[in-house]
Formats: C-alpha cells, sequence, structure tokens
C-alpha cells in the first residue's frame, strides 16, 4: 500500500479571508508539497513480515554486546579489529573465529606443558637432620662415617660426609652401565624412596651427566657427583669393571657392606637395613 501526502485543505473564500491568513501561517502552501520528492513508503499489512528485520537488529546488538565485553577482557582487542578492518569498513567475518583459535592454541599448549612440569623428574632430597654419628669404627668399615672427602657438583664443592641418608653408587673409571643405573635408581625408589648419588672417580667424566639424566640411565633421579682423586673408590675398594654400591645412614654410618652391583640384581633385602628415618 503506498501514501501520498493529502492536498493542503482550501478555505471558505477564495484564500484573501482571516481564516486563510492562519491557515498560512500554520502549514505550508501547496508549493511547498510539490516541491518534495514522492514518497515510497510500503507499510506491511502483517506485522510478522518485519520478522527477518527485527531478528537481524537483534542479532547485531548481540553482536555490540560480545565486542563490548572481549574490549573489557582483552585490552587492545579495538586496536587488533580496527588492524583488520578494511578500508571500505568491513570487518572479516573471520575475526571472531581467529580470536577463538588463538584461544584454543593457548589453552591446547599449556594443557600439553602440564604433566611435563607435573611429572619432571625430581631426585629425592637428602634429609640431614639426624646428628652426624662419632664411632671409633675404622673408616671404610660397617659403622663408621664417610670421611670428609670432597666432592664436586658443577663448580660447588660437598663433603662426602654430607650425603646422608643415601644410596652412593661408586661408578668405573669407564662405566657402560647406563642398564644397571637404570636398575639401581629404579629399586631405590621402591617404597620408601632413598636419595641416589652417583660418584665419578674423576672430574669432568663425560659420562656422568648422562648417567644422571638420560631416560635409560637414571633418568633424572640421581645427583652427580666427582671425585678428584677416586679417595671413595679407592677406600671401599670399589670394583673397576661394574658399580659399587654405599648404603648410607641418616647420620653418616656405613650401613652394609659394600656391594657390587650386576645388571639383573635384586638388593630389597640390603637395602631393607636402612633405618627408617
Amino acid at each position: 500500500m503506498h501514501l501520498t501526502p493529502p492536498p493542503p485543505a482550501s478555505g471558505d473564500d477564495d484564500g484573501n479571508g482571516a481564516g486563510h491568513q492562519d491557515d498560512h501561517r500554520s502549514r505550508p502552501s501547496s508549493r511547498h508539497w510539490d516541491d518534495l520528492p514522492p514518497l515510497d513508503v510500503e507499510v506491511p499489512d502483517d506485522l510478522s513480515e518485519l520478522d527477518d528485520e527485527i531478528a537481524a537488529y537483534h542479532a547485531e546488538l548481540r553482536s555490540q554486546r560480545r565486542r563490548a565485553r572481549l574490549n573489557r577482557l582483552i585490552p587492545g582487542l579495538r586496536d587488533n579489529v580496527a588492524a583488520h578492518t578494511d578500508r571500505a569498513g568491513n570487518r572479516p567475518r573471520s575475526l571472531p573465529g581467529m580470536i577463538l583459535v588463538g584461544f584454543l592454541i593457548i589453552i591446547g599448549t599449556l594443557g600439553a606443558m602440564a604433566p611435563l612440569v607435573l611429572t619432571h623428574p625430581r631426585p629425592v632430597p637428602a634429609q640431614v637432620t639426624v646428628p652426624r654419628a662419632s664411632t671409633t669404627a675404622r673408616a671404610g668399615t660397617v659403622g663408621a662415617p664417610l670421611p670428609d672427602y670432597q666432592l664436586i657438583t658443577g663448580r660447588e664443592y660437598r663433603a662426602a660426609s654430607d650425603l646422608r641418608p643415601a644410596l652412593i653408587v661408586l661408578l668405573p673409571a669407564t662405566c657402560d652401565c647406563a642398564n644397571a643405573i637404570h636398575d639401581i635408581v629404579g629399586q631405590a625408589r621402591e617404597g620408601a624412596p632413598v636419595p641416589t648419588y652417583l660418584v665419578a672417580p674423576r672430574v669432568d667424566d663425560p659420562l656422568l651427566n648422562e648417567l644422571t639424566r638420560q631416560p635409560q640411565a637414571g633418568g633424572g633421579f640421581a645427583v652427580g657427583y666427582s671425585d678428584p682423586n677416586g679417595s671413595l673408590a679407592r677406600l671401599f675398594l670399589a670394583d673397576p669393571e661394574q658399580p659399587t654400591l654405599l648404603l648410607i645412614a641418616a647420620d653418616g654410618r656405613l650401613v652394609q657392606p659394600p656391594r657390587v652391583f650386576h645388571v639383573g640384581d635384586r638388593f630389597e633385602g640390603w637395602l631393607g637395613a636402612l633405618p627408617v628415618r
């Protein structure tokens, strides 16, 4: 249905009366109506015909509210949106999708890293909570504390007597023993874990870091030390080809006689002599 403006009402006279003067002051003349373009306004007979326009209007309002929330949550989002706006002022429809994909990538990366952070192997820390034993037992024998031989880790020195309680693994000069170290460290972590230390008989042993860190050897559950003079190996007559184990109590005493380890050995009973801390 089309509407056209109604013609101006005519007065009772020929336009010279007083009533016509009042109408002239309050209503534009017919010449003004003639100057306007014809109106082409279509008024629907049924308001339901406007459902699509109303839905589009509400969708635009929801989009504006979402952008406002994102602007509050993410500083600088408006600048990023402006940077992706073309010269015609149109934003690409894929921009919200790009933002969502970015969030998913970040969350996925953090989720993938969480297990690595939570399960990263840590050596069992030594618990020096008991005074060091003072005995007359001869050094190197059962019941005697370890001597204060200086060991090196990185650029730091540490007395051997400070490693307590401990399972000390004296490595041979040439130790092709990754499998043996893997077995030793694994058994030391069964039940109540015992702090485990690998001691090489020389400084800068190229295999020491591999034996402490590689998954097929210590796997990060042992700490490596260098004995510059091989003093512990000489004192305890360490085997020149296989690892030699020393079991040290919390007070620093040697609990068991030194034990040479071979791949496949089980030493639960030997390890069980360590006093409960």
